[in-house]
């Protein structure tokens, strides 16, 4: 059962994660036997989950213990503490604590985006038809605003000419003004956009899955259907001390989301008690993830124009300059 409760702790994680960038924490330490792995309620906790389960780090450390975290001031306080080495965080924010000051690195992509738009109107099907409607939308000029506005740009919209934004604090409240009927759309995350669908069928609503913002941002690049939402920074401390582990994660990564994607429902069973949604819903939202295990240093020119784009309209989200180039490990 998808309670309010646990789905507004889901929407608390992906708040942590896009607002400051705290998403999946590794805690380690070189002399420790164990490692203590931390994530919010989203799609790459999926893969972090099995990697834990399945000991896949096992050649590095006797242990992974693997929780769920809610509160963005722990990811603070770890990274400024230097108590925390290995992370996964939104792209752009592993570039502002890195122009900070913090010496972070980023290691790879988890996921092409998994922003959608959800609507009552099964004709909505692109940018252009929400000519003249209103959209609900979470985090007023973070990642999500920023990305959804390019994409409108793209297509020749204005907001406040073309279209609304009603802004609203999180993705659950976004969800909450489409649910009681008070905006026909709205801008959601997974797992919450699954969720939310899982949830207005049960109060006999039809809610589509409308529009897939990582494919629309093929207009807005010229490229490919997808945008570098979200991977793992790694502090210098560890790299330099176990790099052999950093090479060993990202290997864990790789195996962990070609698992996954191959095997969603048994995916979501390991998962379920970690990210506090029902398995079928975690098993559904799981191919609308766009999980993915890529090099940084593979795809910096893909990951230095989804920042350029960002801070087009606001510089601030990646600390004001793109980052050095031996930032993408």
């Amino acid at each position: 059962m998808i309670t309010r409760r646990s789905f507004l702790s889901h929407s608390a994680g992906f708040a942590a994660a896009a607002s400051i960038g705290g998403t999946l924490p590794i805690m380690a330490n070189a002399a420790a036997p164990s490692l203590s792995l931390y994530g919010p309620p989203v799609g790459p906790s999926v893969v972090l989950s099995y990697i834990a389960n399945k000991g896949l780090l096992s050649e590095y450390t006797s242990k992974v213990d693997f929780s769920v975290y809610k509160s963005p001031d722990v990811l603070r306080a770890g990274f400024v503490s230097g108590d925390w080495k290995l992370a996964g965080t939104p792209s752009y924010v592993a570039a502002n604590l890195s122009n900070k000051g913090l010496p972070v690195k980023m290691l790879n992509i988890m996921t092409w985006g998994m922003l959608y738009v959800l609507s009552y109107d099964g004709s909505v099907k692109s940018p252009a038809d929400l000519a003249g409607e209103k959209i609900g939308m979470f985090f007023r000029n973070d990642m999500p605003d920023l990305v959804f506005g390019r994409v409108m740009q793209q297509n020749g919209l204005t907001e406040g000419k073309d279209y609304t934004l009603h802004y609203v604090s999180t993705p659950f409240e976004a969800l909450q003004l489409l649910l009681s009927g008070r905006i026909k759309h709205c801008v959601l995350p997974e797992p919450a956009a699954t969720a939310g669908m899982v949830k207005g069928k049960k109060l006999g609503k039809k809610i589509h899955r409308s529009i897939d913002l990582a494919n629309e941002w093929a207009s807005v690049t010229g490229g490919k259907g997808r945008f570098p939402m979200a991977g793992m920074m790694v502090h210098e401390d560890l790299l330099n001390a176990q790099p052999e582990l950093i090479e060993g994660f990202h290997k864990a990564c790789i195996e962990g989301t070609e698992w996954v994607k191959a095997n969603p429902k048994e995916a979501a069973a390991i998962a379920a008690e970690n990210i506090k949604l029902p398995a079928p819903v975690i098993a559904k939202s799981v191919p609308h993830t766009h999980l993915t295990a890529e090099r940084a240093k593979d795809i910096q020119a893909e990951l230095e124009q989804f920042y350029s784009i960002l801070a087009e309209k606001n510089p601030s989200i990646i600390g004001g300059k793109l980052p050095s180039a031996d930032f993408y490990l």
